[in-house]
């Protein structure tokens, strides 16, 4: 038997998070995935935040995000939004039984 499961892939390029009209493409391959989530299940959402980010973003795309200074709570929601959107979900939507 033969399963071929490439049509059910989605090989789109990586999201992207616009803050202040900058633009960040968020990492979203399986790899950065493991690693985000690791990071958040061992050091918590806000201590891993930074390590998060820079997994997630090029160098050049966390120079953005540094450049933006934002407050810690912008920081955590963008955080929060970019998460999502590496784990292919939209950010808008509530988690069930929020």
């Amino acid at each position: 038997m033969v399963y071929n499961l490439t049509e059910k892939l989605k090989f789109d390029e990586d999201p992207k998070l616009v803050i202040k009209n900058v633009e960040l493409t968020i990492k979203s391959d399986a790899e950065t995935v493991l690693k985000l989530m690791d990071i958040v299940q061992t050091k918590g959402e806000i201590a891993g935040a930074r390590e998060a980010f820079a997994e997630m973003l090029s160098p050049a795309d966390l120079k953005k995000l540094n450049g933006l200074k934002l407050k810690m709570n912008d920081y955590t929601a963008a955080l929060s939004a970019a998460l999502s959107l590496a784990l292919g979900e939209d950010p808008d939507e509530e988690a069930p039984g929020e």
